[in-house]
């Protein structure tokens, strides 16, 4: 095989590609879920990061219509499969291939612990003695700024326009209300709404929608949660400091 195809042939992608394949045929997370043997909320954690990793969200939740509404594909998420369906011709032969959505291939293939993984561009680096601090634009205008090492940023070569994925993880992250948020000192703080939440016995699950839809998880102590009583389409803040975000690049 060849070697422009290896970045698109992981246990990753597969799945993901396979999940996309299945919610274009269905319309539904649940029966898209049940074809690709996960759970409702193992399909819904890859969608987030699939979204998540691309410019515009790749799946998208229809209101209304019968049994209260259904899941698409984005207009970008049609090109994308499309472009996997068509890896194997295209990369050999074709030189009119997608390079937007065969870009966005090679992200899907990034596995990690970290339940949030954000795709952005670096709009400012701003040099220190011993650290640095990367602003990072996000798709939809929400900017955050990660806090790494000089030898880190040399290390990666690091240089104002070139995209980062930004890792995240869920239990690093505080919710607030947008009025006490403003008030408290921490160098990110992204504004959103309540997506979904996911109860646990101790803990539970918050998914952030960001403005241009991608989202973020927030692990939160149902008592704290309890305190904030929030409720999905509710306004919140997400709030972390800029030493919990760790940086990736693409070579």
């Amino acid at each position: 095989m060849s070697d422009l195809l290896q970045p698109f042939t992981g246990k990753g992608t597969g799945q993901r590609i396979a999940l996309l394949r299945a919610i274009h045929e269905h319309g539904s997370i649940s029966a898209a879920a049940r074809l690709c043997q996960l759970s409702y909320k193992a399909a819904w954690q890859h969608i987030d990061k699939m979204n998540n990793l691309s410019p515009t969200p790749l799946v998208e939740r229809l209101t209304g219509g019968k049994g209260g509404g259904g899941t698409r594909l984005t207009p970008l998420g049609e090109r994308l499969l499309a472009a996997w369906e068509k890896t194997g011709i295209a990369l050999h032969s074709h030189p009119h291939h997608d390079t937007q959505a065969l870009s966005l291939l090679s992200r899907l293939a990034v596995r990690t612990s970290a339940r949030n993984q954000l795709a952005g561009d670096i709009s400012q680096i701003t040099h220190g003695a011993v650290n640095d601090t990367v602003t990072i634009c996000l798709p939809g205008g929400s900017q955050l700024q990660a806090q790494i090492t000089c030898d880190s940023r040399d290390e990666l070569n690091l240089a104002v326009g070139q995209p980062v994925i930004a890792l995240i993880k869920a239990s690093w992250i505080t919710l607030a209300l947008p009025d006490a948020a403003s008030h408290i000192a921490i160098a990110n703080r992204l504004h959103g709404k309540v997506g979904r939440i996911n109860t646990g016995l101790v803990n539970s699950e918050v998914i952030v929608i960001l403005p241009g839809g991608h989202s973020l998880c927030v692990m939160a102590d149902n008592d704290s949660l309890a305190s904030l009583a929030i409720a999905p389409d509710d306004a919140v803040c997400a709030l972390f400091s800029a030493q919990s975000i760790i940086l990736g690049i693409l070579d």
